[in-house]
């Protein structure tokens, strides 16, 4: 089974006949389902963004949520809109179970959230648009925000260690797709690793240790994590069974990021 990994597309920052461009470059790769890892566009408008991929696809479309898809709405609200889709070809993976996609191979995901513990949070003169554009956030002081920023974070591990899980249990080969980098030198940002002011702010401590644990108690296992946010390009080997993909992004020129062999 042919995957075509995208994320970052931004859509909302591309012109119609340029997303055509890239839904036909991402066609001509033949794949047979598509893997998107958030930040679509913001929340008035990823929505639609997502049915118009669909729509240029025609294939299976399992997706997770970026930070600016909740920028002018917040996570009630965006949760609630996309628990409504009624279309049995998108699937948002992170309110989704183990999706078995071939005798060897398993997709989980989720969303993810920075958790603001790599780094110093505290320290950081880093105001993201996250902290003035999504609802929850709006009116915090510095410790509410890490507050609220842990709680986000330590769910999304929770959700995640549990589908991983059951995943090796069912399958030795596990694609997990999410948007924040669960690693301090996945989190590739300018060139390099961010520094410390930028890393609370981009990466999941609390995912990390997650896929760590449970990687570590399954060694016959075999891990991909596909993840983005920080638009810098690299690749890791926290384990020897776990490899970590961070895509490259630019605003207004999406990419098909890989094509894997499911």
């Amino acid at each position: 089974m042919r995957l075509a990994w995208i994320t970052d597309v931004h859509l909302n920052f591309v012109k119609l006949d340029d997303r055509n461009r890239f839904y036909a470059a991402v066609r001509q790769a033949v794949p047979e389902a598509i893997l998107l890892g958030g930040d679509i566009a913001e929340a008035p408008t990823f929505l639609g963004y997502l049915r118009e991929m669909q729509h240029a696809f025609q294939i299976p479309l399992y997706f997770v949520l970026g930070n600016h898809d909740f920028y002018r709405s917040s996570f009630r609200d965006v949760i609630d809109e996309v628990r409504e889709i009624a279309n049995p070809q998108l699937t948002w993976l992170t309110r989704s179970g183990v999706q078995l996609l071939t005798k060897t191979t398993a997709l989980i995901g989720d969303d993810g959230w920075a958790d603001g513990r790599f780094g110093g949070f505290m320290n950081s003169p880093i105001m993201l648009n996250d902290y003035m554009l999504i609802g929850e956030f709006l009116g915090l002081n510095k410790p509410e925000r890490l507050t609220v920023m842990n709680k986000l974070g330590d769910a999304a591990a929770a959700r995640i260690k549990a589908k991983l899980e059951e995943a090796c249990v069912l399958r030795k080969r596990i694609i997990m797709l999410t948007h924040v980098p669960p690693f301090r030198e996945s989190c590739w940002y300018e060139g390099k690793v961010s520094d410390d002011n930028w890393l609370p702010h981009f990466s999941s401590k609390a995912m990390g240790e997650a896929i760590l644990e449970v990687m570590d108690e399954n060694p016959e296992c075999e891990l991909v994590v596909l993840c983005g946010h920080t638009h810098g390009e690299v690749t890791v080997h926290p384990r020897p069974n776990v490899v970590v993909h961070t895509g490259g992004a630019v605003y207004g020129r999406p990419k098909l990021q890989q094509m894997f062999d499911a």
